[in-house]
């Protein structure tokens, strides 16, 4: 691409204000063309052979801020409490409060069995990650705002549905599909908004908003036994939709994209990585089809190494992530334990989860991305595959939730973080949306099987088969982020040999014209 610009002789200062808001990179060479005739216009000049990103301004370099996020400021943070909001309910009645109905569920339905009834939150888990393919494109397309908000609705009818319920099925389609489809319109938003904003400070960012997921399970689950025991389930159900209107209501309107910024001087200095990646991504929003093509342009994504090893990783982790949160309790029973044992263990893990989001997202922002992400994954196998293992008490048990907790939680949290550092944050709700969609299969098959492997062992019960699912799952997940780490380098060094081909040809062009 050639741009051209006037330079003004001494005797002539221009002084038209500089208006371009682009980046010149610090390998281009720019060499004056010789003039037509000794009459012709004052000389031009024009870019060397070495490929260009975007268009040159005359200095001062002036950079559009919107290109750098601003990494605070009450805006950012209020798009953080946004996506807190949604995280601390949008899992909480398929999930983290379930059980609070299910054994209601049981009285009220009778003839229903344990499996039955557990099938309701897992459709509805299932259905928030299939549905992420739509979320994730809806969002990218009609704005995080306008997608939170229909999600919003969606989970507030879904409730409202199920309240009158009089069979399982019904609750199936309404606490169970309809609700997943809900949460999964305004999860994928939240947990893109915040990468829109952060930069340097992204990890924490992202850890902050999804550590809502803990910190609201943990309110509202004696919350929701206190509405059962005053007013029954139906109005449980009818109350908690009323606060679902309230809270991802009001954080809808704090989940927003960032806006075009002002333009503002830039000194000369390198050009990082990341300059070069949001240069880049500036491009192709541009150029970036809509509609039908759209559509098909973002399954190109689909050849990239990157996200194919991201995506089976979460596929293989997601089998297995969520076996050992479903069998604190009866596993606190089967090796002496009481059940309120378990449920303080299980409590314990999730405030461990809670802090692990938030340490972990920290750490990401000041070490290398992929070193704490396979941290992460390694370290959430091992837990399982080893401690758990080794857990016939109540103090090594304890250890392995509150370690399995902290570092699952933390990769929970940083796989967002690696996705917007790795396809960009444009496409940030889209690809996670594809992601996610795979994690929601491995949910779906994860507790249903463990449940035959464990029913196959009877009657003499025995969890090691259990554990072995889970933490196999979970290491095969790890190999994927390894897989993963490879080839982000691999492709970060195809970029620095492009640029360092791209320079030596720039240096060679500009001495020829010296010449």
């Amino acid at each position: 691409m050639v741009a051209t610009v006037t330079n003004k002789t001494s005797n002539d200062v221009d002084q038209t204000p500089r208006t371009s808001c682009e980046i010149i990179p610090t390998y281009a060479a720019y060499t004056p063309r010789a003039p037509s005739s000794p009459t012709s216009s004052p000389e031009k000049y024009t870019k060397s052979t070495a490929p260009s990103i975007i268009g040159i301004s005359q200095s001062p370099t002036l950079v559009d801020i919107a290109d750098r996020a601003p990494d605070g400021g009450l805006r950012a943070w209020l798009v953080v409490l946004g996506s807190f909001l949604i995280h601390s309910f949008c899992f909480a009645p398929t999930e983290y409060i379930f059980g609070v109905f299910e054994n209601n569920y049981l009285d009220i339905f009778p003839s229903s069995t344990h499996g039955s009834i557990a099938l309701i939150g897992t459709l509805g888990s299932s259905s928030t990650y299939f549905a992420g393919f739509i979320s994730g494109a809806s969002a990218d397309r009609f704005g995080y705002r306008t997608t939170a908000l229909l999600g919003t609705g969606i989970m507030a009818l879904a409730l409202l549905l199920a309240s009158f319920a009089n069979h399982v099925w019904q609750l199936y389609l309404t606490q169970g599909v309809l609700f997943g489809i809900g949460a999964s319109l305004v999860y994928y938003p939240a947990i893109g908004a915040p990468s829109h904003w952060f930069d340097a400070k992204r990890g924490l960012a992202l850890g902050l908003a999804v550590s809502g997921t803990g910190l609201g399970g943990l309110a509202l689950a004696p919350a929701t036994q206190a509405l059962v025991d005053s007013v029954g389930v139906k109005w449980a159900l009818r109350v908690l939709a009323i606060v679902s209107i309230v809270v991802c209501g009001t954080a809808s309107f704090l989940i927003v994209e960032r806006e075009s910024g002002k333009k503002v001087p830039e000194p000369s200095r390198e050009i990082t990585d990341l300059e070069l990646n949001q240069m880049s991504e500036k491009l192709s929003q541009k150029a970036k089809p809509t509609g039908i093509a759209g559509f098909f342009a973002d399954l190109k994504v689909f050849k990239d190494p990157q996200f194919l090893s991201l995506t089976f990783a979460e596929l293989s982790a997601s089998i297995g992530f969520l076996i050992p949160m479903y069998y604190f309790q009866t596993y606190s029973l089967f090796i002496g334990l009481t059940a309120q044992d378990g449920a303080l263990i299980a409590g314990l893990s999730s405030g461990a989860s809670c802090l692990g989001r938030i340490t972990l997202g920290f750490a990401a922002d000041r070490l290398p991305k992929t070193v704490v992400v396979s941290l992460c994954a390694w370290m959430t196998a091992g837990s399982i595959l080893v401690i758990w293992t080794l857990s016939k008490s109540f103090s090594v048990y304890l250890v392995f939730a509150l370690v399995y907790g902290f570092f699952a939680g933390g990769y929970v949290s940083l796989v967002p973080l690696v996705i917007s550092e790795t396809f960009g944050a444009h496409q940030l709700s889209t690809v996670i949306g594809f992601m996610y969609a795979a994690s929601g299969v491995g949910m779906l098959a994860g507790a249903p099987v463990a449940g035959m492997i464990l029913g196959a062992t009877e009657p003499n019960i025995s969890y090691l088969p259990v554990i072995m699912t889970a933490g196999g799952t979970l290491l095969l997940g790890a190999v994927c982020i390894s897989a993963w780490v490879y080839f982000r380098r691999l492709d970060k060094k195809t970029k620095r040999d492009e640029r360092t081909a791209a320079s030596t040809a720039a240096s060679a062009a500009s001495n020829v014209a010296k010449h």
